[in-house]
C-alpha cells in the first residue's frame, strides 16, 4: 500500500511538474495522454471486435475517432460502435477541450504579459520616470507642455510596480493630444529591481526622474531609501559607461550628501521638505510672497525660467542686455564650472549693470516660449531714466508668533530653518496629534541645543475641536499655518483634515470681528481642494505640484536647480516683494517699473494687486494702476 501510494504520489509531482512547465509541455502531457487512449482503442477494436484490419490499421482507426467525431456513424457491428462512441467522447474532452485549454491560457499569459509591458522599450535619449505616485501625474504634463520643446523630451517611458492597476486608467483620465499619448510608454517593474529597469531603457536614457514615493510618516525613511537604492543601481550598471542624468527628489535634505556620494555622474538633487520649508518661512515674513511662487511654480499658463545661449552677448555687460529684453525678462547668467562635478552650475542673479559675459555662459529668460527669449539677440545700449523715488522694501518683523497646526517631516525642517534665522525669533506653538515627546525627539535631532531665535510651545490636541481652536485664540498670532498631516492613509484625507481645520478656524475668526485677521497658510496634496480655501488674506500651498514643477524643470534644464534654491533661499539673490512709494501710485508703466528695480540691482518678474492673482513677465508696453496695494515680485541682487 505504502509502494502504491508513493507511486500515485510521484506520478501526480511529474504530471504537475509538466502542467506548470508552459504551453509546450502541457501540449506533449495532452498529446501522451492523446496517444495512450488511441492505442487503448486501437487494442480494445482489435481483439474484442475481430476484423479484417490488422492492429496497426486498428489503432489509426482508433485515432481518427478519437480526434474526429465524424467518422462515427461509418461503423459496424454493437461493440465497434460502443468503442466508437466512447473514443468520440473521450475526443471531445481530451482532444479537443485539453487543446482549447492549453492554447487559451497560453493566449492569456501573452496577453497579460504585454498589458503589463514587461517588453523593453526601444528607445534611445528619452526621459524616464520611475514610480507612479502622486508626483507622476503633474510631472509629466510639464515635461509635454508646449512651452517646452520636444527636443529637450522626446519619448517618456514609465515604471511603474503595475501599471494595469490604475496607471493605465490615470493616464487615459489624462486630457492629452493623441500626438502626446504616442510620446508616453508605461512599463511594469519595480525600480528596485536591476532587471526591471532595463524595461525602460534605463542605459540609453537622456534623462532619469525619480520622485519620492509616499509623504507618510512611515514611508519617508524608506523613501529616500529606495532613491537611494536606485542611484546604487545606476552607479553599478554605468560605473564604466556613460551615465544618464538624473533628477531625484528626496524628503530629507540632510540626504543630499548621502545621494551625491552615492552617484557619480551628473545628478540634480532636489530636497521636498527644504523647498517646502523656505517658501512658507519667507510666506511667514512676507505675506503674498507665496502667490509669486505659486505663479512660477504652479501656474502652466505664466511665464516660465529658460536658458538660452548668450553667445551674441559675449563682452558685453549686464545693462546692455537687460536694454534689449521687450518679450522676455533677462534674470541673471548662469556659468558652467569646468573641472566640478557634472551639472555643476554657478548662478549670477540679477548682476549689477557693468557684469561682463564671457563665452559659454548662459542667460536665464523668464519668458512664455523660447520664441521669445530667441528673439532677444542682440546687445543694445542702455539709457538710464532718471530715478527721483526708490522702492518700498517691506520692514522685516524682529518677531513673529506663529501657530503651526498639524505635523509631517516639511514641519521639523521649517523650524530647522526659523532656527538658523539670526534676524528673526520666532514665537511657535504646535499643535498635532502626535505625542509631544515624538516631535521634540525629530526636533532635538537638528538642534540638539538651545535656539535662541526660536521658541516652541508643544501642545497635544485635536485642532478641528471648536474648544481646542478657540483656547489657541489664534486671532493673537502673526501667521497660523495648516499642515496636511502625515499620519492619514492618503493625500485626500491628510487634506479633508486641514480643510475642515481651515473652515472651523475661518469661523472663530469671523465670529469674533478682530481688528486684525492673522495670515493664514494652507498646505494640501491635491491642487483640486485648493478652492475650499482660497479666500481673501490666505495663501494655498500645494506642495506635490509645486515640487514636481521642480522635478520637471530641472529634468530638462538642469541649471535651474541651483536657481530655485537660490530663488528661496535667506542668503544671495532671492525673490522679494516691493511697494510702490506715494508718488508713483499713478498709471504707470511696465518699463518704467524696470528701471526702478534696475536702479537698485533688482530684476522686475512681474505684479500681483492684493487678492488678484500675480502676472509674470508683463509685456514693458502694460500700463497698470498702481496704488498702495500694488505689490512688485523683484528678483533682488546681492
Amino acid at each position: 500500500m505504502a509502494i502504491a501510494t508513493r507511486i500515485s504520489a510521484k506520478i501526480k509531482f511529474s504530471i504537475e511538474r509538466m502542467l506548470g512547465g508552459g504551453a509546450l509541455l502541457q501540449l506533449l502531457l495532452a498529446w501522451g495522454i492523446v496517444v495512450l487512449v488511441a492505442i487503448t482503442g486501437g487494442l480494445l477494436a482489435f481483439y474484442l471486435s475481430r476484423g479484417e484490419a490488422d492492429l496497426s490499421e486498428e489503432f489509426w482507426w482508433s485515432f481518427l475517432r478519437l480526434t474526429d467525431p465524424g467518422y462515427l456513424g461509418d461503423d459496424q457491428g454493437l461493440l465497434r460502435r460502443v468503442i466508437s462512441t466512447l473514443l468520440t467522447v473521450a475526443g471531445y474532452v481530451l482532444f479537443m477541450g485539453t487543446l482549447v485549454a492549453i492554447m487559451t491560457q497560453w493566449l492569456f499569459r501573452q496577453m497579460r504579459h504585454f498589458e503589463l509591458g514587461q517588453t523593453p522599450v526601444n528607445f534611445r535619449n528619452h526621459t524616464v520616470l520611475l514610480g507612479w505616485n502622486s508626483r507622476t501625474l503633474p510631472v509629466l504634463n510639464e515635461l509635454i507642455n508646449p512651452i517646452i520643446p520636444e527636443q529637450y523630451v522626446n519619448k517618456i517611458a514609465i515604471l511603474a510596480e503595475d501599471i494595469t492597476q490604475g496607471p493605465s486608467e490615470e493616464l487615459h483620465g489624462e486630457p492629452l493630444s493623441r500626438r502626446d499619448r504616442r510620446r508616453i510608454v508605461l512599463r511594469s517593474g519595480s525600480i528596485l529591481n536591476p532587471e526591471h529597469l532595463e524595461r525602460v531603457a534605463i542605459a540609453d536614457a537622456r534623462t532619469v526622474i525619480i520622485p519620492s514615493r509616499s509623504n507618510s510618516a512611515e514611508q519617508t525613511l524608506s523613501a529616500d531609501t529606495d532613491v537611494i537604492k536606485v542611484l546604487l543601481s545606476l552607479q553599478t550598471e554605468h560605473a564604466s559607461g556613460k551615465a544618464p542624468r538624473v533628477v531625484a527628489e528626496l524628503q530629507d535634505a540632510r540626504k543630499v550628501p548621502i545621494a551625491l556620494h552615492t552617484y557619480q555622474g551628473d545628478l540634480q538633487v532636489i530636497a521636498s521638505d527644504l523647498i517646502i520649508a523656505r517658501i512658507l518661512k519667507r510666506s511667514t515674513l512676507y505675506p503674498g510672497l507665496s502667490g509669486a511662487v505659486n505663479a512660477l511654480l504652479i501656474d502652466p499658463e505664466q511665464a516660465q525660467f529658460m536658458p538660452e545661449s548668450a553667445d551674441a552677448f559675449v563682452g558685453k555687460q549686464w545693462k546692455q542686455v537687460f536694454a534689449g529684453a521687450q518679450k522676455a525678462t533677462p534674470c541673471g547668467i548662469l556659468r558652467a564650472q569646468p573641472g566640478k562635478r557634472a551639472g555643476t552650475t554657478e548662478t549670477i542673479l540679477a548682476p549689477s549693470g557693468e557684469f561682463t559675459i564671457e563665452a559659454g555662459d548662459e542667460i536665464l529668460y523668464l519668458a512664455s516660449s523660447h520664441a521669445d527669449a530667441q528673439e532677444h539677440n542682440r546687445p543694445s545700449t542702455h539709457r538710464p531714466m532718471q530715478v527721483s523715488e526708490r522702492l518700498v522694501t517691506p520692514v522685516r518683523a524682529l518677531k513673529r508668533r506663529v501657530l503651526i497646526l498639524g505635523w509631517n517631516n516639511r514641519v521639523t525642517t521649517l523650524l530647522d530653518e526659523m532656527a538658523k534665522d539670526d534676524r528673526t525669533k520666532y514665537y511657535v506653538t504646535n499643535v498635532s496629534s502626535a505625542t509631544v515627546e515624538e516631535r521634540q525627539q525629530l526636533f532635538n535631532e537638528r538642534w540638539p541645543g538651545n535656539t535662541k531665535q526660536l521658541e516652541i510651545h508643544w501642545q497635544q490636541a485635536d485642532y478641528t475641536a471648536e474648544s481646542v481652536m478657540m483656547a489657541l485664540k489664534p486671532q493673537d498670532f502673526d501667521s497660523v499655518m495648516l499642515f496636511s498631516s502625515d499620519r492619514l492613509g492618503s493625500g485626500e484625507e491628510a487634506d479633508a483634515r486641514s480643510i475642515v481645520a481651515f473652515m472651523l478656524l475661518d469661523y472663530l475668526l469671523a465670529q469674533g470681528k478682530h481688528a486684525t485677521r492673522p495670515h493664514i497658510m494652507v498646505e494640501l496634496h491635491d491642487p483640486s481642494n485648493a478652492a475650499y480655501v482660497n479666500h481673501s488674506n490666505n495663501e494655498v500651498l500645494v506642495s506635490s505640484v509645486v515640487v514636481s514643477h521642480v522635478l520637471a524643470q530641472v529634468a530638462v534644464y538642469p541649471q535651474l536647480r541651483v536657481v530655485y534654491e537660490q530663488l528661496l533661499s535667506a542668503d544671495g539673490a532671492r525673490m522679494a516683494l516691493r511697494f510702490l512709494p506715494e508718488k508713483l501710485q499713478r498709471t504707470i508703466s511696465v518699463a518704467e517699473l524696470r528701471e526702478y528695480a534696475f536702479a537698485e540691482r533688482s530684476v522686475l518678474l512681474g505684479y500681483q494687486e492684493a487678492g488678484d492673482k500675480a502676472v509674470l513677465n508683463p509685456s514693458v508696453k502694460t500700463q497698470i494702476k498702481a496704488s498702495a496695494k500694488t505689490q512688485l515680485i523683484v528678483l533682488q541682487g546681492v
